[in-house]
């Protein structure tokens, strides 16, 4: 730390940047109708080891509580909230959206990584359809949007459609791992002569062996995708694909979205579309999500449901060149002469009270605040003005700047 500083300023501006970050994704987040809940940081390592295509049992922090029971620090939010959800709700009688900003904690694989970090991630409990999945996958396109990244790309597959082709093959779950770890990184050059060494139908192999190349424009990979769909439920399932992609077409986020079969998440609960987000300048996803129909069943309850959590750190790595202002500014910034601190106080009062957000600063200390508002009040020594936009408009009292307020948020 250096000599004389509180904290230091660089630590201060990281820690200001994360929580426009947050502020902007809570905001987005609500705007789709999600609630915000908490779960515990400790949770039972029984919920983790007992749930089937759970979390690597080796990245869990564990610890051992004053009983003796074995707890581990919180590597997933997804798991606990169904969960949670299905001790209260035997079945999903209506749709439940929530959404959270929470730490997790995993054993890195990379040893410069972090064993801690903050997700902020939604889960949308309802039926499945192309409609919900393509709304998630908007939200998630909405959100990188809103804090400022220009080049995004998702890129979209579907858990089935390697899982349809594998699945009746005489593989091991080692062989199966192997294959989908190729397929996975793409890697043309090994999965050819591993396939040679398995027991599989030539036609199935040649399957295979192409998934990796199906990537690129949804129309042209669903169209080279028909070749190797050997069953009616893969053809379905690119079917499903396209509704989807047409759908986020409607909400005009065509040019960030790209399909890949060959996409195949670590998390086994997923059961239907999965995707993942890259923004500019990171060579890793931000965000990863998809749709967990049958984790619910884990817990003797039926709870299909879609979502998708984004890793701020990660963000905020993809931001390290440039200030990340909030897509969502305060309401309103009060600039008060001195002498008129005590109405700048009453004004601050009466419009918190009203849900603004608000700052207010003396005008010797107007310049030390970089952040932006929606509306301005100046408290001249002898006049108050309102600023919106390009407008002032003058006011007396505060019974007349509420009324402003009113008037030019109704007009907009």
């Amino acid at each position: 730390m250096v000599k004389n500083e509180v904290y230091p300023e660089r630590m201060l501006y990281d820690n200001e940047k994360v929580e426009r970050i947050i502020k902007t994704i809570n905001k987005r987040f609500t705007t789709y109708g999600y609630k915000r809940i908490k779960t515990s940081a400790f949770e039972q390592y029984d919920l983790y080891s007992k749930v089937k295509s759970s979390i690597n049992q080796n990245e869990m922090i564990k610890v051992i509580d004053q009983t003796g029971q074995v707890l581990v620090l919180r590597p997933d939010v997804t798991i606990p909230i169904t969960r949670e959800l299905a001790e209260n709700t035997p079945e999903l009688a209506d749709e439940l959206r929530y959404f959270y900003v929470q730490e997790v904690f995993r054993q890195p694989t990379d040893r410069n990584d972090s064993i801690e970090s903050t997700q902020a991630g939604v889960e949308y409990f309802c039926q499945s359809s192309a409609e919900a999945d393509a709304e998630v996958i908007a939200l998630a396109c909405h959100t990188m949007k809103d804090l400022g990244f220009l080049d995004i790309k998702i890129e979209i597959g579907h858990a089935s459609f390697f899982h349809e082709l594998v699945q009746d093959l005489p593989l091991s779950d080692q062989q199966i791992a192997q294959l989908k770890t190729l397929i996975q990184a793409k890697n043309v050059v090994e999965i050819g002569p591993y396939l040679q060494r398995l027991d599989i139908d030539a036609e199935v192999r040649e399957a295979i062996e192409r998934i990796p190349f199906l990537y690129g424009n949804p129309a042209e990979v669903s169209e080279r995708a028909k070749g190797i769909a050997l069953t009616q439920k893969m053809q379905e399932t690119l079917d499903y694909l396209t509704d989807v992609y047409d759908i986020l077409k409607m909400y005009g986020l065509e040019q960030y979205i790209v399909s890949d079969l060959g996409l195949i998440n670590h998390m086994g609960y997923y059961s239907g579309v999965i995707f993942q987000g890259y923004v500019e300048k990171l060579g890793k996803p931000v965000l990863m999500g998809g749709r967990y129909d049958r984790l619910g069943d884990e817990f003797g309850s039926a709870l299909p449901a879609v979502g998708f959590a984004c890793e701020i750190e990660s963000i905020v790595k993809a931001t390290e060149s440039r200030e990340v202002r909030s897509r969502f500014p305060i309401d309103v910034k009060i600039i008060y002469d001195d002498a008129r601190l005590e109405q700048a106080i009453a004004i601050a009062n009466e419009l918190r009270e009203r849900n603004y957000s608000v700052l207010s600063f003396s005008t010797s200390k107007e310049c030390v605040n970089r952040q932006q508002s929606v509306y301005t009040i100046q408290l001249a020594k002898e006049r108050g003005q309102l600023q919106y936009k390009e407008k002032t408009i003058p006011f007396s009292d505060m019974k007349e700047v509420l009324a402003l307020l009113v008037g030019v948020k109704g007009a907009t």
